[in-house]
C-alpha cells in the first residue's frame, strides 16, 4: 500500500512510482489517498502501520513545515518513520499579477518597503509551504507583507490570477500554464541558477541573494522498524525506477528535479529542512492548530 499525504502533484507522483516500482518488486502497489489536516492523517497512519515494508507514505516537504507550525503532532517524524529516499522537488517562482508595476525584482522589494503591510500574497493554507517560502523572503530582504491563505494552492492561484492577490511563491507547475497565457508575471525563481522552463527569468542567487533555494521537495517513507535489508531492497527499486530514462522523460514533462537518494542522505536533508523552517516559523510567529 503506497500512501500520499496532501500537496500538488504528490498522486501523480506516487501513482507513476508506485506503478513501475510495483512492477519491479512484482508487488503492486495500491495508492490510497488520506487528506486532512495539512497531510497529518496521512501521515499517522503510516507511522502506526506494521514495519514490513508493505505500506509506504509519498509526502511533499509540507511533512517538514508541520512539525514546524504544529503546536502538538500525533506522531514525532524523526521517530516514527524512515526516508526511504528522497524523489525529488519542482522548483518555486516568485509571481505578480500584472497590476503590481514592480517589473522586477529589485522594484518589487522597494514597493514593498515603501508602503509596508500592503502587498497581499496568497498560500495554500497557513503554515504551508508557501507562507512559510514567502515569510522566508520577507525575513531575507526586509519587508513586511500580508498573508492571506486558502484552503488549496488551486484556490490561491485562480485569486492571483484573478487580480484579488499581489504576488504568490507558487510551485513551477502551478504558476508556468498562467505565465505561458501573460496572466500572471515571473520576477524571479527561488534557486541557485534558472529553470529551462523559464530561461528569461532570474534566479535569486544572480540578485544578490546567495544559498537561496527553495523548493517542493517530495520523499517516500516507511514505518520506523522497518528491517534495514526490506529499506535497501526498496531504496534500490526507487532508485532503479527513478533513474531510468522513461521516468527522467515523464519528471521533465512536469517539470521534477528527480534525486533519487540514499536513506541516509534523505535523513540528511529532511533534517536541514526541519531546522531551517523551525527558524521562519518561530521568527514570523507562524502556528497552525
Amino acid at each position: 500500500m503506497l500512501f500520499r499525504s496532501t500537496g500538488g502533484g504528490t498522486d501523480l507522483l506516487a501513482r507513476t512510482l508506485g506503478q513501475k516500482v510495483g512492477e519491479l518488486l512484482g508487488q503492486p502497489f495500491v495508492i490510497e489517498n488520506r487528506l486532512g489536516a495539512g497531510g497529518n492523517i496521512g501521515v499517522e497512519m503510516v507511522a502506526r502501520a506494521k514495519p514490513d515494508g508493505y505500506t509506504l507514505l509519498v509526502s511533499p516537504g509540507t511533512i517538514a513545515t508541520n512539525v514546524a507550525v504544529y503546536r502538538k503532532l500525533p506522531y514525532d517524524l524523526l521517530k516514527d518513520l524512515q526516508v526511504v529516499t528522497l524523489v525529488g522537488q519542482t522548483g518555486v517562482v516568485l509571481v505578480v499579477h500584472p497590476s503590481v508595476k514592480a517589473q522586477n525584482l529589485g522594484e518589487f522589494i522597494e514597493m514593498a518597503k515603501a508602503s509596508p503591510e500592503t502587498l497581499n500574497y496568497g498560500s495554500a493554507g497557513l503554515g504551508s509551504p508557501q507562507q512559510l517560502h514567502a515569510e522566508f523572503f520577507n525575513q531575507l530582504v526586509g519587508i513586511k507583507t500580508n498573508h492571506i491563505p486558502y484552503k488549496g494552492q488551486s484556490q490561491a492561484m485562480q485569486d492571483l490570477v484573478g487580480g484579488q492577490l499581489n504576488y504568490m511563491f507558487s510551485p513551477l507547475q502551478n504558476a508556468l500554464p498562467y505565465i505561458q497565457q501573460g496572466r500572471i508575471r515571473p520576477l524571479a525563481v527561488a534557486s541557485t541558477k534558472r529553470y529551462d522552463n523559464l530561461p528569461q527569468v532570474p534566479a535569486l542567487s544572480e540578485l544578490g541573494y546567495k544559498g537561496v533555494e527553495l523548493a517542493n521537495w517530495f520523499a517516500v517513507y516507511a514505518p520506523a522498524g522497518t528491517p534495514a535489508d526490506v529499506i535497501k531492497k526498496l531504496n534500490a527499486a526507487f532508485v532503479k525506477v527513478g533513474r531510468s530514462a522513461e521516468m527522467r522523460e515523464k519528471f521533465a514533462k512536469l517539470g521534477f528535479e528527480p534525486f533519487f537518494t540514499s536513506p541516509e542522505e534523505g535523513t540528511d536533508f529532511m533534517r536541514s529542512e526541519l531546522a531551517r523552517w523551525a527558524r521562519v516559523a518561530a521568527y514570523a510567529g507562524i502556528k497552525a492548530e
